[in-house]
């Protein structure tokens, strides 16, 4: 696995000399914070001069403090919950294609280790059952929202992806028993799922959740499917931070076609011809 750049400054710091280890040691106690200061505050903190913090960002081979702190930021992201090869600059096409291939594999090895069974069934009963799902998300889980429509729609199930905060509110609000509000949230902690989550239960309508466990939405969830998430995603998003909610995906739409007695439970029916007309 590639050694991060806040990795290789921790086991560098004793061959620095007193001025450099200051700096040193400023980084690794706060690098979130150091990431958003000028060079002039990094000085004024660590008590050296510019050309020290020159000298610093050089010895791990930058030219400038910005290109430093860009790559402190990518050594922040992802401490994603699982083995991880950072791609650097400089990385063939070879190597891109290996890493790429590795960590999704690695995210998938985790994924099989920390999903529950129980959990996943409970959400397909729930969602089985339901005379509706409105599919709840925001940002980067919305191609997730979507893709839990097209698939679900394929089940002949009654759904619908919510996109955009209007929307969302109009079906929240108006949420009945018997109707299934499908959330997608990393985090967990994204304020508007929390809220839309809410104003669903107070309708009678229940809510299933792909999150974070412990969250403040798995607090407001009748049905949780927990997902170890990614850290420090504020800063940088990594490519794959949302492949096991689509795993998830996947097995829902498997164990609800199972509960159906489907023949084919990992097979999905094809479109009607007039959708999909070939040439």
């Amino acid at each position: 696995m590639t050694t991060s750049l806040l990795q290789r400054i921790l086991s560098e710091r004793e061959m620095m000399g007193a001025a450099e280890r200051r700096v040193a040691d400023i980084v690794a106690t706060d690098p979130g914070a150091v990431i958003h200061m000028s060079m002039a505050t990094l000085s004024q903190r660590s008590g050296v001069s510019d050309p020290t913090i020159m000298r610093f960002c050089r010895r791990f081979g930058f030219e400038g403090y910005g290109d430093f702190k860009l790559f402190l930021a990518q050594s922040l992201v992802p401490s994603a919950p699982f083995a991880y090869e950072q791609i650097i600059p400089g990385d063939s096409i070879a190597n891109i294609v290996r890493k790429t291939a590795r960590n999704s594999l690695n995210a998938i090895g985790r994924a099989l280790e920390d999903l529950e069974p129980p959990q996943l069934e409970e959400a397909a009963k729930r969602l089985q059952a339901a005379t509706w799902i409105g599919i709840y998300a925001s940002g980067i889980s919305e191609i997730t929202a979507l893709d839990a429509e097209h698939k679900f729609q394929r089940l002949g199930i009654r759904c619908e992806a919510l996109i955009g905060r209007k929307k969302q509110w109009l079906h929240a609000e108006t949420s009945r028993p018997g109707e299934v509000a499908l959330i997608f949230s990393q985090s967990g902690h994204t304020k508007q799922m929390v809220d839309i989550a809410t104003a669903v239960r107070a309708g009678g309508a229940a809510v299933v959740s792909v999150t974070a466990a412990d969250s403040p939405l798995s607090a407001v969830t009748d049905a949780l499917v927990a997902v170890v998430p990614y850290d420090r995603t504020e800063l940088l998003t990594p490519l794959a931070s949302r492949l096991n909610h689509h795993l998830v995906v996947n097995m829902l739409v498997t164990s609800i076609a199972m509960i159906g007695g489907s023949e084919f439970p990992d097979q999905l029916p094809a479109l009607d011809s007039w959708q999909t007309e070939k040439i």
